[in-house]
């Protein structure tokens, strides 16, 4: 007997993991860019929101056109969603380049939100350690409580975590991390191609509030005498699981690299492609409740 069965076809469906303050708005618009008709960021009702699988996946089965999302309020473990191959992507950042980053935003915007309205009052120094003694969930690993325990903070994280959210890293179709932003997207763009040929993930920066091209070194010194030595300390040591987390998110993008062909040569070409400056993007922006 040879026999045939009906079957649906298999959806391709990138999903992106966003971080806040981790490149993600430059993502979004790459996305955006790339899937005109197709791309949408996806949200609970209020910024504290968190959408469970079912809700995402219900989303998918009613949007059968769409091919990325791009969301802060989905959460690791990856789903398993019928007919469908999500491709993951989440950038990670050195955690303590994150803060000075969310300092920075929050400086920037006129909201009435509380953080937004601290940092509007106080200097960085007074911002954070008024953070340390109230809001440990804000400024301690948040990166990897995110991959490891779906950004729920019921305790500090520990090794364990960071293995969790390593094994989540490796299994990304899209590790990121902002200090390797190019080549991250290099390596991306090279092994995305069987499912998405014509995709192209050059970028104009979005969002961006810190200068571009500092070395990671001068950014460290220039939080050191920003903040002060003993508070640069205790930030580092609350964040020693985040930290170690971005070393092996390095060494997974560079291995990624590694294995791409004429590596240097791809990296210049998509360096060349990526034009200088910063702009404002609007997309369509769907709520869930």
């Amino acid at each position: 007997m040879d026999i045939r069965l009906p079957v649906s076809p298999t959806r391709f469906l990138i999903v992106h993991y966003h971080i806040f303050k981790n490149g993600g708005s430059t993502i979004a618009s790459i996305l955006e860019r790339e899937f005109p008709k197709s791309f949408a960021t996806v949200h609970g009702p209020d910024d504290v929101s968190v959408l469970d699988h079912a809700r995402l996946a219900e989303f998918v089965s009613d949007h059968a056109a769409i091919q990325a999302i791009s969301s802060h309020h989905i959460r690791y473990p990856k789903p398993v969603l019928p007919n469908t191959i999500i491709f993951d992507c989440c950038f990670l950042r050195n955690p303590l380049d994150r803060l000075q980053s969310v300092y920075s935003y929050l400086q920037r915007i006129n909201s009435d939100d509380p953080l937004s309205r601290l940092a509007h009052q106080e200097n960085a120094r007074s911002f954070f350690t008024k953070l340390i003694d109230s809001a440990p969930h804000l400024i301690s690993n948040v990166q990897v409580m995110m991959l490891a325990q779906g950004g729920a903070f019921t305790r500090p994280a520990d090794t364990p975590d960071v293995e969790a959210a390593s094994d989540a890293v490796g299994k990304m179709a899209i590790p990121g991390l902002v200090e390797k932003f190019d080549e991250s997207l290099v390596a991306a763009e090279y092994f995305l191609k069987p499912a998405f040929p014509r995709l192209r993930l050059d970028y104009l920066p979005q969002n961006v509030s810190r200068p571009l091209g500092k070395t990671s070194f001068d950014r460290q010194e220039w939080l050191k005498h920003s903040w002060g030595s003993d508070l640069y300390a205790t930030l580092t040591h609350l964040n020693q699981c985040d930290l170690e987390l971005c070393r092996r998110v390095e060494r997974e993008v560079t291995r990624r690299l590694g294995l791409v062909p004429a590596a240097e040569q791809r990296l210049a070409e998509f360096r060349g492609r990526c034009p200088k400056g910063q702009v404002d993007t609007a997309y369509p922006r769907v709520h869930l409740a």
